[in-house]
């Protein structure tokens, strides 16, 4: 039992400060405000130890209904999560800095 503890424990830490699915999709939706797109299985972590950036794996339904797995990059931004690179629902494009 102290084993299961102590993973829960260290996955917990291991994951501190990352977005939630609820923020990960708010700044999807800043990023993309035209389309509304549905997640699922949205898992953060931190880019590099100390990184202010976050790696996240998600699917994304696509318009013809089929989940796809994707990825994209969040980054905290005064006070709010900015999208900062991956795939959305307003094109076929990826929506970065650029």
């Amino acid at each position: 039992m102290k084993i299961i503890f102590a993973a829960i424990a260290l996955a917990t830490a291991a994951q501190a400060g990352a977005p939630t699915a609820a923020q990960f999709n708010a700044a999807m939706a800043a990023a993309c405000p035209d389309h509304r797109a549905a997640t699922r299985n949205v898992s953060c972590t931190r880019a590099e130890e100390g990184s202010i950036q976050f790696n996240c794996r998600y699917e994304l339904q696509g318009a013809d209904g089929r989940w796809a797995a994707q990825t994209a990059i969040l980054q905290r931004a005064e006070g709010e999560w900015v999208w900062i690179d991956g795939r959305t629902r307003c094109s076929d494009e990826d929506v970065g800095p650029n």
